[in-house]
């Protein structure tokens, strides 16, 4: 059982995709971005061995009734980032996942298959270990998942996983064996951020992330007191235990809610207090500069109950519209506004950083050997949804040309083989050239902070034009410049 297939696994409770797809809302947003569909998986194409196991517990996407997960390791998390790797479990950061869902799982049904799946992957004598690990507590049956299961890079520290029985629910919990200590004594399914629970539920996508106090020490809090608002806030957040966010996709608007634990209520008061100030002062500045508030100010609601702190905002069609015409949204520039960019862009007219890497076949390229050609560079997630939308269109556009005159490469970013391997066999793109960018080294070469970033190269390795986002003309634009570059 590898990794990847467990997090996959954990990761099926964190969205109430069917419900979150029938809200009003989330309609009303495919209709002005139509690549948000890309984003969200369809359960019906969810991977064989996760249909297997759902099919044996009876598990299904109407089923959940709450998930949340906590995460901590703020100093670990930002360390492995700077890195370009992921977080080590233990070490690095430290997460406890809850999920409740609706009926009574089989947990040895469940346990069995994941055990059919070590032996297959790992054998026997792995399978073993895990099965002499299983134990039973009342109504709780838990099973201890090896670090040398998960790799030593995912994971220097085992984590349990335990399925209990709640009345009409079954509680799934995942995490490092203390913090579901901690949760099963408590018996509220959710080891810290209670306050995320409390919020709104319905369509909803939570995520809380604990923060050690210690963090609010630090320098940059004590500095701007001249600032008042500046000053509270400063004070204020060295009271802050933990926060979470909570989105929620009601019919007619996006709720978007925020939640502050403090470790008093002194500290509550006084952090709502600086909120309260931040939005007088947000609506001040703007009316003196001769200007409106955007009315989504207007809705930001703020309340202090007893030791937490909420803050809740209810975001309209409206003021998609609005903030659209104050910030451009990548992908849905007008085309005058895509030239124009190009036109600006500096690395156009400088010669191409020179870069070697491996591709998804395990063949190599370098990017000294294409002169003469025409190169083009698309950088690319399977994550991004106008990255997914563009790349059939970028194939099919390059592919009009000889493979002798043009070159494309699509540069991912940041991901696994397995990962992308899958990605391009559901997309049916098993044709196309990719090239490995684990650590991102290419894309900061190339300056890539947004994707996608399609960068097309010369003959003689100069680049000659750039585009950013995806709209409806760029890959017809990127064919007519390979065309003037190949008439040249």
């Amino acid at each position: 059982m590898s990794a990847e297939f467990l997090f996959s696994f954990l990761l099926f409770f964190q969205v109430q995709i069917e419900s979150i797809k029938e809200s009003g809302f989330y309609k009303m947003l495919l209709e002005k971005y139509p690549e948000l569909s890309a984003n969200v998986p369809d359960p019906t194409e969810m991977e064989p061995e996760l249909k297997e196991i759902f099919e044996l517990t009876g598990l299904n996407f109407d089923d959940l009734a709450q998930f949340s997960v906590t995460v901590e390791g703020l100093d670990g998390i930002s360390n492995a980032s700077k890195q370009g790797r992921p977080p080590k479990i233990g070490s690095e950061l430290d997460f406890f996942l809850s999920a409740k869902v609706k009926g009574e799982l089989d947990a040895m049904k469940m346990f069995s298959f994941l055990l059919g799946k070590i032996q297959e992957e790992k054998g026997g004598a792995f399978r073993d270990k895990v099965e002499g690990s299983i134990s039973k507590n009342n109504d709780s049956t838990s099973l201890s998942i090896p670090s040398d299961l998960l790799g030593k890079n995912v994971s220097d520290t085992d984590l349990i996983l335990s399925i209990s029985q709640d009345g009409n629910y079954s509680n799934i919990q995942v995490g490092l064996p203390g913090k579901l200590e901690v949760a099963q004594l408590k018996q509220d399914g959710n080891s810290s951020l209670a306050c995320v629970n409390a919020m709104a539920k319905d369509r909803q996508i939570t995520f809380g992330l604990k923060v050690d106090p210690a963090v609010w020490e630090r320098p940059e809090f004590n500095s701007q007191q001249q600032n008042p608002l500046f000053a509270g806030l400063a004070n204020s957040v060295k009271g802050i235990r933990e926060f979470g966010l909570s989105v929620s996709f009601r019919e007619e608007s996006l709720g978007l809610e925020i939640c502050v634990n403090c470790k008093d209520t002194q500290s509550a008061l006084g952090l709502w207090t600086v909120a309260q100030g931040g939005l007088g002062m947000a609506q001040l500045a703007m009316a003196q500069e001769g200007g409106q508030a955007p009315a989504i100010l207007s809705r930001v609601k703020t309340q202090a109950a007893d030791k937490n702190v909420f803050v809740r905002v209810d975001i309209l069609k409206e003021d998609l519209d609005e903030l659209e015409n104050m910030v451009p949204i990548p992908g849905q520039r007008q085309a005058s506004g895509a030239n124009l960019s190009v036109k600006k862009d500096p690395l156009i007219g400088k010669k191409a950083p020179n870069f070697e890497s491996v591709l998804l076949d395990g063949s190599k390229f370098k990017l000294s050997e294409q002169k003469g050609k025409v190169v083009v560079l698309d950088f690319w997630a399977t994550w991004c949804g106008p990255c997914v939308k563009a790349l059939p269109e970028l194939i099919e556009k390059t592919s009009q040309f000889d493979k002798k005159d043009v070159v494309f490469i699509a540069v991912n970013q940041g991901e696994t083989r397995k990962m992308i391997s899958t990605f391009l066999k559901k997309k049916k793109l098993q044709g196309l050239t990719v090239a490995l960018d684990k650590k991102q080294n290419i894309g900061r070469d190339y300056k890539v902070q947004g994707i996608p970033k399609t960068i097309i190269i010369d003959q003689k390795g100069t680049i000659r034009h750039v585009e950013v986002g995806f709209a409806e003309k760029t890959a017809t634009r990127i064919r007519t410049e390979i065309s003037n570059l190949l008439a040249e």
